[in-house]
C-alpha cells in the first residue's frame, strides 16, 4: 500500500500513450469533416431532386393563375404534393412550400421551397440536419388574343370628324393586330395597312360592339335561345295592356316579336334592353343582370334579353306619336248601334214609306273582334199584312246593328299602353321614330378570325343618337365570354389574353331634362310627367322602375341621379369584366368638354373602369386617337408574341 503514491506519482508523469489519446478525440472530428463532404453531396443530390420536383410543379401549375378566381392555396397544396411524390423514399427528407408568387399580367408563377436533409457524419459533432432553399418560376404569356373594341356610335361622334378617326385609328388597330407588319397607309396618314410581305397571324380575334343608347345584337338572332321568344321576362308587359283599363296592372305575358310581326311595315331592327338592375351574386356587390354574364335561360325569365319596342305615344306627345290612338284594329271599346228600317206599302194606292228607328246599346266590349249582339234583336226580314178599311197593307220591317267606336273616355296611360293600335298597323318611321327608334344601326360583329369582317363592320358604323357606355361595355363583355349570348370566346381559363377596348367621346346620357331652349322640341313636359323622360331608353322609362323589377329610376328622378346610375353600372361592369381576367382599356376622347356630368367625374369613372392607370387614355383631339389605338395594339402585339 505504501508504492501506491508513488505509482500515481509515476502515472501523472508517464507521457506514454498521449498522442493515442489525442488521435482518438481527433478521430472524431476528422471523421466528421471527412463526411462534411459526404453529407454535402447528399444535400446536394437532394437538393437535385427537390429542384427537379419543383420545377416540375411550377410548370405543371403555371396554368392555374389564369383562372378566375386564382386559387393560391390550391396551387401550394399541389405543388407540395408534387414534391412529396418525387421525394418519397428518402429518409427524413422534409421539403416545405412558403407562399407562391403570381404575377398574372406577365403569366409567372414562382415557387420557392425549404428543404430539410439529414446528416449521418456531421452529426457526430450536432449537426443533425442540412437546409437549403430553393425556387422556381415558370412563365407562360398568354399566347391567344381576344379583343373586343366596343366603340362609340353616338350622334357627338359627328362632329370634328370624330367617326372618321375613330373608324382609322380602329382599322389600323386590327391590321397591327391581324398581321405581322403593317405600314402607314399611303392614302390617310392616320391609319395603317398590312405590309406587301405581312403574313396573318395565328390565334387572333377580333370582334366590335358598336353602341348608342341601344346595342344591336343582330335580328338574325331572334330565335336564339337567350331571346325572350314569349314574352314571358318581367320587363316584356312593360308599357302595354291589353284591356284599355289602367287601374289594373298587365303583367304579360307579351311578345314582342309577334308586336313587330304584326306591323305592316317594320320588323325588328334587332335592339334589346337592358336586363333588369337584379342582383345576380347577394355577395358581390357589382354582380347584377344588367353588368354582368350570367347565362340567360328560360328557367329564370328576366335572365332573357327582351327585344327593344319603343312605344307609340298618345297624339300630340312629339315625334314618337306615330300610330292613331283609336285605329279601327282596337275593337275592345265601342258602342252597339241598332238601326231599324220599316217599309210599308199600300197595295191600294201603289206607293210605299220607310220609317228609320236608331236605338244604342252602351258599354264595352272586350275581346280582339267582339260581336255586336244587338240585344239579341233579329237581324231578318219580317213581313206582316193588315187590312184597314178594306184596304190591304203589306210591312216589312229590317234589323241592322254595328259598332261605332267612340274615341272619348280614354285616359292618357290606356292610349300609351293599348296594344291593338299595333296591329296591321302601318306608319313612318326613320332612325328615332317608330318602335325602332334610337336602335343602333350596325349590330355586334362577334369575336372572328377574319380581319375583313373586322375592317367591314367598322366602315359601317354611322354616328346616330344617344350614349350608353354601360350597355356597350356589358355587351363587350358578354361577347368575350365563353357562353351565350355569344360563344365564341374561348374558356377563361385558357391561356388566351381577353381584352376589352371601351371608346367613347365623352359621357353617360340621359334625359330627363328642363323644358327649355333648343330643347322645346323634343322634351315636353308632358313627356316626361308620362315616362319620367324624353326618349326611351335600354332600361325602359323611368315609370317603367320597380321594387320588383328595377330598371332605371324611379319615375321622378332628376337627369344627374339618372347618369349617375348609368355612371356607377359602367363601373361595375368594368370591375366583373376584370374579376373575370379581362384585361380592360379606356379611350375617352374630349371628355373635358362633357355637359351631364363634369369632367373630373367622367375621367375618374374611365381611369377606374380600366384595368391599371396606363391603360387609360383621355386624348383632347380627334386626331390623337390613331396614336393612342397604336399604342394599345402595339402592347397587344408584343404580348402576343411573348412565349
Amino acid at each position: 500500500m505504501r508504492q501506491f503514491p508513488s505509482l500515481i506519482r509515476r502515472f501523472g508523469r508517464d507521457e506514454r500513450g498521449a498522442f493515442a489519446a489525442i488521435f482518438g478525440l481527433m478521430a472524431i472530428v476528422l471523421v466528421a469533416l471527412g463526411g462534411a463532404v459526404v453529407d454535402y453531396v447528399s444535400l446536394q443530390q437532394m437538393r437535385n431532386r427537390g429542384q427537379i420536383a419543383l420545377d416540375a410543379a411550377a410548370l405543371a401549375l403555371q396554368p392555374e393563375i389564369f383562372k378566375n378566381p386564382i386559387d393560391v392555396g390550391d396551387i401550394k397544396k399541389r405543388a407540395q404534393d408534387l414534391m412529396l411524390d418525387r421525394l418519397a423514399g428518402e429518409h427524413g427528407v422534409v421539403a416545405g412550400l412558403v407562399e407562391p408568387t403570381v404575377d398574372v399580367v406577365n403569366g409567372t408563377l414562382t415557387l420557392e421551397a425549404e428543404m430539410t436533409v439529414p446528416t449521418v457524419f456531421v452529426a457526430l459533432v450536432g449537426v443533425h440536419e442540412m437546409n437549403a432553399r430553393i425556387t422556381s418560376q415558370a412563365t407562360r404569356k398568354k399566347l391567344a388574343l381576344e379583343v373586343m373594341m366596343v366603340l362609340d356610335n353616338s350622334g357627338s361622334m359627328d362632329k370634328e370628324n370624330r367617326m372618321d378617326y375613330l373608324q382609322l385609328a380602329a382599322k389600323c388597330a386590327t391590321n397591327t393586330l391581324f398581321y405581322s407588319e403593317v405600314i402607314d397607309d399611303p392614302a390617310n396618314s392616320n391609319s395603317c395597312v398590312k405590309a406587301p410581305a405581312a403574313t396573318k397571324v395565328e390565334e387572333v380575334k377580333m370582334g366590335v360592339v358598336p353602341f348608342t343608347m341601344f346595342v344591336n345584337v343582330g335580328p338574325g338572332n331572334a330565335t336564339q335561345s337567350w331571346i325572350d321568344k314569349l314574352g314571358n321576362s318581367p320587363v316584356s308587359a312593360h308599357n302595354f295592356d291589353i284591356d284599355d283599363d289602367d287601374s289594373t296592372e298587365f303583367v304579360g305575358p307579351l311578345n314582342r316579336l309577334e308586336l313587330f310581326n304584326n306591323l305592316a311595315n317594320e320588323r325588328w331592327r334587332g335592339c334589346v334592353e337592358a336586363r333588369p338592375h337584379t342582383k345576380s351574386d347577394p355577395l358581390d356587390p357589382n354582380r347584377y343582370l344588367d353588368t354582368d354574364d350570367t347565362p340567360a335561360t328560360s328557367a329564370d325569365p328576366k335572365t332573357l334579353y327582351v327585344p327593344m319596342f319603343s312605344p307609340d305615344l298618345p297624339y300630340g306627345y312629339g315625334g314618337q306619336s306615330y300610330i292613331s290612338d283609336e285605329p279601327a284594329a282596337c275593337k275592345a271599346t265601342g258602342t252597339c248601334v241598332v238601326v231599324t228600317t220599316e217599309n210599308s206599302c199600300s197595295y191600294k194606292y201603289g206607293n210605299c214609306s220607310s220609317t228609320n228607328t236608331t236605338r244604342t246599346l252602351t258599354g264595352k266590349n272586350t275581346g280582339s273582334n267582339p260581336t255586336c249582339t244587338c240585344n239579341n234583336t233579329p237581324s231578318t226580314n219580317e213581313s206582316t199584312s193588315s187590312n184597314n178599311w178594306g184596304t190591304r197593307y203589306n210591312r216589312t220591317r229590317t234589323w241592322t246593328c254595328s259598332v261605332q267606336y267612340d274615341p272619348q273616355g280614354l285616359s292618357v296611360v290606356e292610349k300609351l299602353e293599348r296594344v291593338c293600335k299595333y296591329s296591321g298597323a302601318s306608319f313612318s318611321s326613320g332612325f328615332s321614330k317608330g318602335p325602332n327608334a334610337d336602335c343602333t344601326r350596325e349590330a355586334i360583329l362577334p369575336l372572328t378570325n377574319d380581319p375583313a369582317s373586322v375592317i367591314n363592320k367598322i366602315t359601317a358604323m354611322q354616328a346616330e343618337g344617344g350614349t350608353n357606355i354601360h350597355e356597350g361595355a356589358a355587351w363587350g363583355f358578354r361577347a368575350l365570354s365563353p357562353g351565350e349570348p355569344f360563344a365564341e370566346g374561348s374558356e377563361y381559363e385558357e391561356a388566351t389574353n381577353k381584352v376589352l377596348i371601351i371608346m367613347t367621346d365623352g359621357e353617360n346620357t340621359a334625359y330627363n331634362l328642363p323644358h327649355t331652349g333648343w330643347q322645346t322640341n323634343y322634351c315636353d313636359p308632358k313627356i316626361t310627367d308620362l315616362t319620367g323622360s324624353c326618349y326611351y331608353s335600354a332600361y325602359g322609362w323611368p315609370r317603367n322602375d320597380s321594387l320588383s323589377v328595377p330598371r332605371l329610376g324611379p319615375m321622378g328622378t332628376a337627369n344627374s341621379n339618372l347618369v349617375n346610375q348609368m355612371n356607377e353600372r359602367t363601373s361595375q361592369t368594368c370591375e366583373n369584366a376584370k374579376a373575370r381576367g379581362i384585361v380592360v382599356y379606356t379611350i375617352g376622347l374630349s371628355t373635358d368638354a362633357v355637359s351631364q356630368s363634369s369632367p373630373t367625374v367622367v375621367q375618374t369613372m374611365l381611369r377606374n373602369c380600366a384595368s391599371s392607370p396606363d391603360r387609360a387614355h383621355l386624348p383632347t383631339s380627334p386626331s390623337q386617337l390613331k396614336s393612342v389605338f397604336a399604342r394599345i395594339a402595339n402592347e397587344l402585339a408584343a404580348l402576343r408574341l411573348s412565349q
